[in-house]
């Protein structure tokens, strides 16, 4: 044990030597291990069904017809692969803020990885509902 004195106490007063401590909080990971980054919430699959048609009737507009309703819900290729250019994604986010209420980031580069399904599925989580 160290001993210490301070200004107010010119007596040396007890410090106990520092020692690495076998014990671990419980529910913390071991410092080694990585903890894996939150996953967004999962999406009702009854949810992304309903919205589904809606969304590639969106997109095959923004595209002024370009790619059909029915080859977008039979695709799971990303909506750059099937040919949605930059400015049909212009069109298509402006089409699902007025439609859905929802902003969509343009930056996001998950406009051009996903596919009809992942798109879905963002503007769900974004607060997005199927309309009658």
């Amino acid at each position: 044990m160290n001993t210490m004195s301070t200004p107010e106490h010119p007596r040396s007063l007890p410090v106990p030597d520092a020692q690495p401590s076998d014990e671990r909080v419980p529910d913390a990971p071991p410092s080694h291990e990585r903890v894996p980054e939150a996953q967004p919430p999962a999406v009702p699959h009854d949810c992304t069904e309903a919205l589904l048609p809606q969304v590639a009737a969106l997109v095959s507009r923004s595209t002024d017809g370009l790619i059909g309703v029915r080859a977008l819900l039979d695709s799971t290729e990303p909506l750059a692969a099937l040919g949605v250019s930059s400015l049909s994604l212009l069109r298509l986010v402006d089409a699902v803020e007025e439609t859905y209420g929802v902003f969509v980031d343009l930056g996001d580069r998950s406009l051009h990885t996903d596919g009809l399904r992942g798109l879905t599925e963002r503007l769900i989580r974004l607060g997005a509902e199927a309309t009658p």
